[in-house]
């Protein structure tokens, strides 16, 4: 990702006009996501994270056991400036218009009415507490991400601030035979093949941090049996391919950047390959996490 605050306009221009030329996510979606990305990233330089003592994290024997630095429900984050922008991207959300747009309002006046809790939508998300999400899904049949896109969008500037802060602490030498993510053991949403060796990264679902995982191995469930992986290619999409595992029928998808010699935005990257998650699906292969945006 660019550094400097022109490059990286630049490149989610770009990526932006990918998304719409492949025309399968609706508009509305496509101009929520490009004014939500520029607000999300601010808040990232301004969030305000305690990090723990390294009593509290996980040992170095833990570490290369499989354990998460720090488990999920625990990992720090800035609350209060998630309280705020879940308000701000509520905001956002009602003036995207369609389906999303009245489910915003709907949202709104529950919770104007005493029946929705922010603080309580906050605090369910890092808990895995799916109860509440489940129910306003059913409640909002045409917009059933909602509350999901406002809990994880709300959320991620502090949970990737306090990503990138705890990341130099965990073992150079860290081993690479789990799927899930070292810092906050949660499950990748994206894999990416980098440098000449094409080595493989996954992108954290939840915490956004970026980690080395086996080239040759299911992300979801480990498997590493040649037989039971399959890869799957499409010609319109040069440099992209979705790995599927028939031990546990999830896929994922891989971005292979020593091919497409651009700039990596995974959350964006993610969403201008939507079609190659429809022909995993119609496979019968499943995604076992949300995108970067909890939809």
């Amino acid at each position: 990702m660019p550094s400097d605050d022109n490059g990286f306009a630049r490149l989610m221009k770009e990526k932006l006009a990918e998304i719409r030329a492949v025309d399968i996510l609706p508009e509305e979606l496509v101009g929520l996501v490009e004014r939500v990305l520029p607000v999300q990233l601010g808040a990232r330089d301004k969030a305000r994270v305690t990090l723990p003592e390294a009593s509290g994290c996980a040992t170095v024997e833990a570490l290369f056991a499989g354990s998460p630095l720090i488990l999920r429900e625990n990992f720090p984050h800035d609350f209060e400036q998630a309280l705020g922008l879940f308000e701000t991207l509520l905001t956002l959300l009602a003036d995207s218009g369609g389906a999303a747009g009245q489910a915003a309002k709907t949202l709104r006046a529950a919770q104007a009415a005493g029946e929705l809790d922010p603080a309580q939508v906050l605090r369910a998300l890092p808990a895995g507490d799916e109860t509440l999400f489940a129910a306003w899904r059913q409640r909002l049949p045409d917009s059933p991400r909602a509350l999901d896109f406002l809990a994880v969008s709300s959320l991620w500037p502090g949970l990737n601030a306090a990503a990138r802060a705890l990341a130099p602490r965990l073992p150079e030498n860290m081993p690479h035979d789990q799927g899930h993510c070292p810092l906050c053991g949660s499950l990748p949403y994206l894999t990416l093949l980098r440098e000449k060796e094409g080595l493989r990264f996954g992108a954290c679902s939840y915490c956004g941090h970026e980690y080395r995982l086996r080239r040759i191995s299911c992300p979801y469930c480990d498997e590493s049996d040649t037989a039971k992986l399959r890869l799957f290619r499409v010609e319109e999409y040069p440099g992209v391919a979705v790995s599927v595992c028939d031990t546990c029928s999830m896929y994922a998808k891989t971005l292979d950047f020593r091919q497409l010699g651009k700039d990596m935005l995974p959350a964006l990257d993610d969403m201008a390959t939507v079609a190659l998650d429809v022909l995993a699906q119609s496979q019968g292969y499943k995604r076992p996490t949300l995108s970067a945006w909890g939809f």
